[in-house]
């Protein structure tokens, strides 16, 4: 339901664009049935992408997937700009007065023209800038030595064609840097069957934190293929936590599935089974790809790591995010001083753009004296079980 609602969003904007370039240009009759024709060619296009993708045409798809995405993005910053040229405008003509119908058409087309290009070369820019953040966690509980367990968070990287070996290297250059205890990926490590192909593997397998690398599985673990997706994980060194937990020194990790495998009530009943099982005594991460909260569970936990939302990704989508995860980016604060920190992704998704929602890598430095962090304080959410908005995100 809600992929058919942004389908026909994405359709209004581009009669919106053509709208808007058939009254700042005046071409003539052949003009509007040629922008009318470039548009809806070029409005296709992420769809023939993701068709080329899941055909298995390696070459050409990843063409078609620069194109269409970074094409999609420009048509919502154009919206954007033209929402936001109008409105100035507006403004400005009541203070001053307006010319003539004919220049202002003209002159918001140019304006909106000029915004959407520095919207998408900012948007471009931040997406490629991995930002890390560093979150202390104060707790009662030995994590071992030296008494500080440094986690690092990666999540939804979305490896495929738009993010490849380049922003990889970004991301393990800046792991490095950090040198954590232990590495975890909150699912969407991988794209789509695109990302099989990217050849990190191997320079992901290098990366050998002191304490492992673990990862849960995303909604996109399951589009691109259960089984090539886990053989892809593991090939890059991470432990694949599925509705299981694991103990290393000073800290007990458990990973849920993503619900978009259809068994939303029994993904809950294993939750409940395995942070059952685990030592109230020893520090407990639990790590789910949604942002989804049960209740019952944060008093069996002592901090949990999700992503999927993206902050939005592009503003202002970040408020859209809202209607279905409350806790949509940052640090929440549950029961029992329990925690909910919600990645703003680590890679982006579809577009080449992050606008106002810069990609993350969190470092959380956990053990007794540690600052209080500070965070929103949320009761326990109820699991959104359907695929709502992140169904196809």
């Amino acid at each position: 339901m809600i992929f058919r609602v942004l389908v026909a969003l994405y359709v209004l904007a581009h009669v919106f664009i053509w709208h808007a370039l058939v009254a700042g240009l005046a071409p003539p009759l052949s003009g509007r049935i040629g922008l009318g024709i470039a548009l809806s060619g070029l409005g296709l296009t992420p769809f023939l992408a993701r068709w080329l993708d899941r055909r298995g045409f390696g070459h050409v798809g990843p063409v078609f997937s620069w194109i269409g995405y970074t094409w999609a993005g420009l048509v919502l910053l154009f919206v954007i700009a033209r929402l936001a040229i109008d409105l100035l405008l507006g403004v400005a003509f009541i203070l001053v007065g307006a010319p003539p119908e004919e220049a202002v058409r003209s002159l918001s087309l140019m304006l909106t023209l000029v915004l959407t290009g520095a919207l998408a070369v900012y948007a471009f820019v931040e997406r490629s800038r991995v930002r890390v953040e560093t979150i202390d966690i104060p707790t009662t509980k030995d994590v071992g030595a030296p008494g500080v367990l440094r986690i690092a968070q990666i999540s939804d990287v979305h490896i495929g064609p738009m993010n490849g070996r380049r922003r990889v290297r970004t991301l393990l250059k800046r792991l490095q840097e950090h040198d954590p205890d232990v590495v975890v990926s909150t699912g969407d490590l991988i794209d789509s069957r695109a990302g099989l192909k990217v050849p990190v593997t191997e320079a992901l397998s290098a990366l050998k934190p002191r304490l492992g690398k673990f990862a849960v599985v995303g909604n996109h673990e399951y589009y691109t293929g259960l089984a090539p997706a886990l053989a892809f994980m593991e090939r890059s060194g991470f432990v694949v936590l599925r509705n299981a937990a694991v103990t290393v020194p000073g800290l007990q990790l458990a990973g849920m599935d993503d619900p978009v495998a259809g068994r939303p009530g029994e993904l809950a009943r294993s939750e409940a089974r395995v942070l059952a099982g685990l030592s109230e005594e020893v520090f407990t991460v639990l790590l789910k790809h949604r942002p989804d909260v049960l209740p019952g569970s944060e008093t069996r936990f002592d901090l949990q790591l999700s992503g999927h939302t993206h902050k939005g990704q592009i503003f202002p989508f970040g408020f859209l995010i809202r209607l279905y995860y409350p806790a949509h980016a940052g640090l929440f604060r549950l029961a029992r001083a329990s925690y909910l920190y919600v990645s703003r992704g680590t890679g982006a998704w579809g577009p080449p753009f992050r606008l106002l929602a810069p990609p993350e890598i969190t470092l959380f430095r956990v053990g007794p004296g540690r600052p209080a962090p500070g965070g929103r304080v949320t009761s326990a959410l109820s699991p959104v079980v359907a695929t709502a908005f992140g169904g196809r995100d």
